[in-house]
């Protein structure tokens, strides 16, 4: 009877110690649910970089695109402070290496543009930018880092070093761009185009540029022709199938250009003012009256 009585003792301890593990492992399986779903986190979900190649001295914009992954809670007064391990990347003349965003409601996202410039002493493949973000959700205040690493190429088959578009133009002229890039690849780049965007001719929208050979570096100059007078501005981005056989789209950046009034005025009125006019006149006449005369006293002295 005693060892029954214990064997039945031992069994409802141990059917209690399962029930509780049960409950308390539903409790916590709740808790993360809550969590997951009520507590905002900002994540870098995607970069691009405009400027070209990553070098020493070199200025670039970073476009930064944050995502918050809560499905039902904001993120406010969203604070994102800029930093780097090694001290070779910090932001521009007059800009400050914390930037405000403000607010990026549930399962939104939100592009954020950072000029920063890479130190004269740069060295190495690849640089690192770290992400600190502040914000607050749910009436908590949260903050979570995002480190993105940059590769000197900016992760494409063509490395773009540098454009250049001329800051004045006029209607109608040609107007100077250049590029200077690089093909890092192993294999031959046939099909690159620059396209250019804004109030250009129709064959200044798309520039084929010649082969680019496999490890060769290329500067080359091109012309953009403008159709309207004014401030413009044009967007200019690269083009190209890579190795993969995959479509790959390069933002260069946008470039301000002052665009002034073709001056065909002043040529016509030149073309057809009456008194050069008549003075040309004159003057040939005048000619053919001289070399008259000097064939007629040749023609007497014989």
């Amino acid at each position: 009877m005693k060892n029954l009585k214990s064997i039945i003792r031992k069994f409802t301890v141990c059917l209690c110690a399962v029930i509780c593990l049960g409950a308390n492992i539903t409790m916590v399986a709740s808790a993360d649910e809550v969590e997951g779903s009520s507590v905002a986190i900002i994540e870098v979900q995607d970069y691009t970089i405009e400027g070209g190649m990553i070098e020493a001295g070199k200025e670039i914009t970073v476009n930064l695109t944050l995502h918050n992954t809560a499905s039902n809670a904001n993120a406010n007064s969203v604070l994102m402070t800029l930093s780097n391990s090694t001290g070779s990347l910090f932001p521009t003349y007059g800009n400050d290496n914390q930037v405000y965003i403000g607010t990026i409601v549930a399962g939104d996202t939100k592009t954020v543009s950072v000029p920063l410039t890479i130190g004269d002493n740069f060295m190495g493949s690849a640089v690192d930018l770290i992400c600190d973000f502040r914000y607050e959700t749910m009436n908590m205040s949260m903050n979570n880092t995002a480190t993105v690493v940059i590769p000197t190429s900016g992760g494409s088959t063509i490395g773009v070093k540098s454009v250049d578009v001329s800051t004045h133009a006029i209607v109608n002229g040609k107007s100077l761009l250049s590029i200077s890039y690089v093909n890092q690849s192993a294999s031959n780049i046939t099909d690159a185009v620059i396209l250019v965007d804004g109030n250009v001719s129709s064959t200044s929208r798309e520039i084929k540029l010649d082969t680019a050979y496999a490890g060769k570096s290329y500067t080359e100059d091109y012309y953009v022709t403008f159709t309207k007078p004014g401030n413009q501005e044009i967007g200019v981005s690269l083009q190209y199938t890579d190795t993969n056989g995959e479509t790959v789209t390069t933002d260069l950046g946008t470039f301000g250009v002052t665009v002034s009034k073709e001056n065909t005025e002043t040529v016509q009125a030149k073309a057809d003012n009456p008194i050069l006019k008549w003075a040309g006149r004159g003057v040939s006449g005048l000619v053919l009256l001289a070399t008259a005369a000097i064939i007629v006293i040749y023609i007497k002295k014989k």
